[in-house]
């Protein structure tokens, strides 16, 4: 098992996909890419993780705990690189 297939696994500095919309209210939803700062999944069930905007300086959400149910890590996968390239649309046509 690896971290692609088990959530438990995750580190520092990868990047994660939100699966649903359980952080809306914080301005997050499904399909945002984020980046662990912290693994707390075997000791409280969540991760610590920052939302940069991935074209200008700043933050969506600097610092905000992300359950292990509602986020995937990102692969180097051709299909995962399309999730990230839409992410980043998101922001360019703001």
């Amino acid at each position: 098992m690896n971290k692609y297939q088990n959530n438990i696994l995750v580190e520092e500095l990868d990047a994660i996909i939100l699966l649903n919309d359980n952080y809306a209210a914080q301005g997050l939803f499904k399909g945002y890419i984020g980046t662990v700062m912290a693994n707390f999944i075997e000791k409280y069930g969540f991760v610590v993780a920052d939302f940069s905007n991935p074209i200008e300086p700043g933050y969506i959400q600097p610092v905000i705990e992300i359950k292990k149910e509602d986020f995937r890590v990102i692969s180097g996968s051709v299909a995962d690189q399309k999730l990230v390239k839409d992410f980043k649309d998101l922001f360019r046509n703001k």
